[in-house]
């Protein structure tokens, strides 16, 4: 008789949510697996400054316009700061948004409601709890339908974090509907030679049958458990057959081999993390991920000093990989059925503070879309003449949410449950139509 696995165990290939399969091999360029369609949010942590990227003041005093120059874009009359200068080419597929807008001067509260659109909260750190409204990838993973071979949500390379006994940025998780909806993280370098986020594979000699035979004893040993907490059980039972229907498929390993892209493409994006890290997320998009989504490490964005020097160092590696995204995307057809957006939690003050940096500043920033049905080559609102102030058109971090649920084919009224049954729509934001 075959040993079985213990609860141990079991919990364990859950709780690192095992993927490996028994077969590798590249994707088929353009070939989406699953999912009709996705999108890929890159979280810009820290605060990027609008006017130094992508809504620049050329005309305005030096306080203001900083220590950057602008570039023309492929666009007439559409100009980037000039260290865009990849964005620049392809600003014909980019809708830039310029008149974003909310009231949360923190880091951390910025971060929640750009990814929750919720306005309950205060403008202070904090870590995450169990009340809080759910982000994106863990509404998405409490929705009907999904392919149990492959998560719905992914986040990578890392969580954000704040300093505190959990470590954890309010946001991203499950929030009220709970950490069994929380995304699945990829976590590491995507190009270092040792990357191998799956840190357990099939046991050698132990075949889909035999792993199927242990699952089905398994179930016999969990009636002699029912004195567990229901949430427990109910926990339980999802990751012991989620690391059973993940093992035995081998799409995300696949995905997950960068190795399988050709020098030239690996070299397109950029051998930095960010590089590598796109990539992997066209790759998991391709394998039928719905949600991809980029974390940038905790405040790499937060240039209260020295910007000049910092941005010549970050921003390179950002737009190179960014620009390879949106052109593989539509090289490979995918760029129509995928919504890429690149956001921060908000912008930096207009004028320039005494060590060389800009401060934060919601009040008006930027955020980019490129593909999912919305048009590019379109600026969307205006800032003021200092970068200071929304002029036209705001738009909310819940406008944006709102777009992005309609492009995933998901009504934002559709309703979720806390923990005492009360009802939420999934964003009361508006749908941005004039975008599309």
């Amino acid at each position: 008789m075959h040993p079985t696995f213990s609860r141990r165990e079991i919990l364990r290939i859950g709780g690192l949510s095992i993927l490996a399969g028994a077969s590798g091999g590249a994707l088929r360029a353009g070939t989406r697996l699953r999912s009709e369609r996705s999108c890929i949010f890159l979280l810009l942590q820290g605060g990027p400054s609008h006017i130094d990227l992508w809504d620049p003041k050329p005309d305005a005093p030096r306080e203001v316009r900083g220590p950057f120059g602008t570039i023309p874009t492929r666009v007439s009359g559409l100009c980037f700061g000039e260290l865009l200068h990849r964005s620049a080419a392809i600003a014909d597929r980019l809708c830039v948004v310029r008149s974003v807008t909310h009231q949360f001067t923190n880091h951390i509260a910025g971060t929640y409601i750009t990814l929750t659109g919720s306005t309950n909260q205060p403008d202070q750190d904090r870590e995450a709890h169990g009340d809080d409204f759910p982000g994106p990838g863990a509404i998405l993973n409490a929705l009907p339908g999904g392919d149990p071979t492959v998560p719905r949500s992914v986040s990578l390379p890392n969580w954000l974090s704040i300093p505190g006994p959990s470590n954890r940025m309010p946001g991203q998780y499950g929030g009220f509907l709970g950490s069994l909806r929380d995304p699945f993280l990829i976590e590491g370098e995507p190009g270092a030679p040792d990357f191998n986020p799956l840190s357990l594979s099939m046991p050698e000699g132990l075949s889909p049958g035999r792993l199927g035979h242990r699952l089905r004893l398994l179930d016999e040993l969990n009636k002699l458990e029912r004195r567990l907490e229901a949430e427990l059980v109910e926990r339980q039972d999802h990751l012991r057959r989620s690391a059973y229907e993940l093992v035995v498929s081998g799409v995300l390993r696949k995905a997950l081999q960068l190795s399988q892209e050709s020098e030239a493409t690996r070299d397109r994006y950029g051998r930095s993390k960010v590089g590598q890290s796109l990539l992997l997320a066209r790759r998991l998009i391709e394998a039928g991920v719905e949600l991809v989504s980029y974390n940038d490490f905790n405040q790499k964005w937060d240039t209260h000093g020295n910007l000049l020097a910092r941005y010549r160092d970050i921003i390179p590696p950002m737009d190179q990989a960014y620009t390879a995204l949106v052109e593989d995307l539509g090289q490979r057809g995918l760029l129509e059925s995928t919504l890429v957006i690149q956001a921060g939690e908000f912008g930096r003050t207009p004028r320039m503070n005494n060590q060389n940096g800009r401060d934060h500043w919601p009040n008006v920033y930027s955020v980019v879309l490129a593909g999912g049905g919305v048009r590019g080559g379109q600026v969307h609102g205006a800032s003021d003449s200092l970068g200071s102030e929304v002029k036209s058109q705001a738009v909310s971090p819940a406008d944006i949410l709102a777009t992005l649920w309609h492009q995933l084919g998901v009504a934002p009224s559709t309703e979720i449950h806390d923990r005492l049954n009360r009802p939420f729509p999934i964003s009361t934001g508006r749908v941005l139509y004039e975008l599309l």
